[in-house]
């Protein structure tokens, strides 16, 4: 299953990845973060584990112009836990 980030999970995900501080494309700082969680992981709940063991994907979507980003597998298994 997938869920969107809570506004107060987003800068450490920003943190943890290098992404989703604002859209690549035009710059706008209101962007929605979709994870994918890892099987039985905590990061299915707000506030959860949102670390590398925890997400198996992650795509940032800007709410202005529709720009996404995904976030690659190998990026996310490369991050180093908070």
């Amino acid at each position: 299953m997938s869920r969107d980030l809570a506004t107060e999970e987003k800068q450490g995900f920003h943190e943890l990845y290098g992404s989703g501080k604002a859209c690549e494309s035009c710059g706008n700082a209101d962007v929605t973060i979709r994870i994918w969680e890892a099987y039985q992981s905590p990061a299915k709940d707000v506030g959860g584990d949102i670390g590398p063991t925890s997400i198996v994907g992650a795509v940032v979507i800007c709410e202005a112009c529709g720009h996404d980003q995904t976030i690659a597998r190998s990026h996310i298994l490369s991050a180093k836990a908070a």
